[in-house]
């Protein structure tokens, strides 16, 4: 095993540093201040070669890399699988040439396989845990089921359809953790290969379906996956598909020194123990601003419409105000603060160095007074207003019978 052909080594030296290099900074981001000292410099040196390689190498066209666009399909991302993998043969080539290293190749992918684990359930654990509370699918909002269907993109189709059930959101989420915390341990990590499998494979097959810019990373979650499971694929084909005796073999520490294993331990506890709860803690702190209590939530459709700001409808909800006219764009704002009487203190999203105010008065049978201040401008206007409740999507609920389908 250890004195692998030397296609072999070739192979397991390059994907092994595939790994390394696709998962880095890996685990330096989760530890503080390893960005600054030394991530952002190894990452800078990455992107300079990427850069490199698509301009001159492939003779891509301008290109550079575009910081936190919430997309992961970008020109740069596609650039740099071919541009690591060169990278990844380039410096296992020698490798598999040098003897001193050589006969390490199979010991050197095992590693890699150890670090894409932790890369993967970590990964799968922080998708997972975002799946609780508000988070990454929020419920039916007045905005979502006030924009018509077929003005939806797909992503936000997708978005709105796993965000409607609480119930679905939290399998998806077990599942995730599960799969997760499955991987960062040996003797339960082809268990958690397995399952990540499946979470993976159908993440992969709904951001394909969605067109959601996620393709290449989940794509990569799910190849990590299916070569952690790899080494153990053929006991698996003989018991489930072959029916025979077998057996994934004897799980032994690979550390026998005390201090060797302290490390170790310690390495496991921060990985498997730390970081998965500050993920947690994380996640709970973000409630509060996620979760801004506002009474005067709904949509207001204006019954009387100022002429010189033509708005008709007005929407309410969390931290969040829209005011949108017939046919013309819409105009976003953020609440920062809910004032007694109905004043609401709002700031446009294009500028938010100047503080507004929205001014909600009820009347009697459901009718509005809404006043909003815009510097010396005073805009003035009468309106109904719509709960959640009284869309159907959000009345309708779950039953346990249908005589017929409603399917509307």
């Amino acid at each position: 095993m250890r004195n692998a052909a030397p296609i072999k080594r070739l192979i397991l030296f390059s994907l092994g540093i595939y790994i390394l290099l696709y998962a880095f900074p890996f685990p330096l981001n989760h530890i503080p201040y390893s960005h600054e000292l030394f991530s952002k410099y190894a990452m800078a040196l990455q992107e300079k070669y990427v850069l490199f390689f698509g301009h001159d190498i492939l003779g891509v066209g301008s290109f550079e890399k575009i910081q936190r666009t919430g997309s992961g399909d970008t020109t740069y991302d596609y650039v740099r699988i071919p541009a690591l993998l060169s990278l990844s043969f380039s410096l296992a080539f020698p490798l598999s040439l040098i003897k001193r290293f050589r006969s390490n190749a199979m010991a050197f992918f095992q590693w890699m396989l150890v670090y894409a684990r932790y890369y993967v359930g970590l990964t799968l654990i922080s998708y997972g845990i975002a799946k609780f509370l508000e988070g990454q699918f929020p419920g039916p909002s007045f905005y979502g089921m006030e924009t018509l269907v077929g003005n939806i993109s797909p992503m936000g189709l997708a978005w709105r359809f796993f965000g409607y059930s609480d119930t679905y959101k939290i399998f998806m989420g077990l599942s995730e953790v599960a799969a997760g915390m499955l991987l960062l341990f040996r003797r339960t990590s082809i268990l958690g290969a397995l399952i990540s499998i499946s979470v993976c494979l159908n993440i992969v097959l709904v951001n394909f379906s969605f067109d959601v810019p996620v393709k290449l990373f989940s794509s990569h979650l799910l190849l990590f996956s299916i070569l952690i499971l790899a080494p153990k694929i053929k006991p698996i084909f003989e018991f489930f598909i072959l029916h025979r005796e077998s057996t994934l073999g004897e799980i032994k520490p690979r550390f026998t020194q005390t201090r060797y294993k302290l490390i170790r331990l310690i390495v496991v506890l921060y990985l498997a123990g730390f970081i998965p709860l500050t993920m947690i803690v994380s996640h709970l702190q973000s409630q509060k601003f996620r979760t801004m209590e506002n009474t005067w939530e709904g949509l207001y459709t204006f019954t009387e419409i100022d002429p010189k700001h033509p708005w008709n409808k007005m929407i309410l909800e969390k931290n969040m105000l829209v005011l949108q006219s017939e046919n013309g764009p819409r105009e976003f704002w953020n609440i920062q603060e809910i004032k007694e009487e109905g004043v609401l203190v709002i700031k446009n999203q294009q500028d938010e160095t100047k503080p507004y105010e929205l001014r909600i008065k009820e009347n009697a049978g459901n009718h509005y007074e809404i006043q909003l201040l815009i510097d010396d401008d005073q805009v003035k206007a009468t309106a109904n207003r719509k709960i959640k409740s009284s869309y159907e999507l959000v009345k309708r609920g779950f039953h346990w019978i249908n005589e017929y389908p409603y399917n509307r």
